[in-house]
């Protein structure tokens, strides 16, 4: 049967890891993923992940990615807590059974589809986050939208919140969110989408949140921070040109 491997890094790489025990084990078929059997090598701070499949193709290594993540990070998140220090692990690269090598990260352009800024509008993004922690925070729990898997919903929740309290500070309960609805120009079944989708996650209910609804809650998040940030950068949306963001009861998370 075919071999495939992932290879990374482990950070921080000051103090490189080295885990003598190298788990091997088996991952029953999913809806998302075949069967496929795991083994993690961790060394001088490089990350090796074999996997033996049935059949191999460029789509099992897709739909295996973030399995293959769970067992790397449950592995070092426990040598991290041995040691006390914060190791993680990245994936740079895969090697297909036929020697050749593709490079690989985490990324997803149709989020940046969500919103208007590039990288030409560096300036003004960095100077509002250089100078606002919160809001610096909370473009980093975006990110984590993408950079750790399972992290989405609480993400989603997160953020929202978080946006509410840029927005109105001084208001609290249902005056806040009818004041982010009113500045943002954003319906109430928008914003509860992706508050309700992160309640079981938030509160350590581990349940898995199904793939369509990440996905659509992830575009909706960042389409929504998008539009706070143009509303920082503007003081006020036009309300010509702005659409209402409108959401559906369809995705939140019961």
């Amino acid at each position: 049967m075919p071999t495939f491997f992932y290879e990374g890094s482990v950070i921080p790489d000051a103090i490189p890891l080295t885990l003598e025990y190298r788990p091997m084990f088996t991952r029953r078929e999913t809806s998302n993923s075949p069967d496929a059997e795991f083994s993690v090598t961790v060394l001088a701070g490089r990350v090796r992940i074999g996997v033996t499949v049935e059949h191999f193709s460029q789509q099992v290594v897709y739909d295996l990615f973030v399995p293959a993540m769970d067992a790397v990070n449950a592995l070092i998140g426990m040598a991290g807590f041995a040691v006390a220090i914060p190791y993680t692990a990245e994936i740079e690269r895969v090697y297909f059974p036929d020697h050749t090598v593709k490079q690989y990260t985490l990324g997803d352009r149709s989020l940046a589809q969500m919103h208007e800024f590039e990288l030409a509008d560096l300036e003004q993004l960095a100077d509002l986050a250089i100078t606002d922690l919160k809001l610096s925070l909370l473009i980093s729990d975006t990110l984590m939208t993408l950079g750790k898997p399972h992290y989405s919903p609480i993400a989603c929740g997160r953020v929202t919140d978080g946006i509410a309290r840029l927005v109105a500070p001084d208001l609290k309960g249902s005056a806040r969110w009818e004041e982010v609805r009113r500045c943002l120009k954003v319906d109430e079944a928008f914003l509860k989408s992706l508050t309700d989708v992160s309640k079981g996650s938030r509160h350590a209910d581990r349940e898995e949140v199904i793939a369509e609804i990440n996905q659509e809650t992830a575009h909706r998040l960042w389409k929504l921070v998008g539009r706070f940030l143009r509303f920082r950068i503007d003081g006020a949306l036009d309300p010509l040109t702005t659409e209402v963001l409108v959401g559906s009861a369809k995705y939140s998370q019961t």
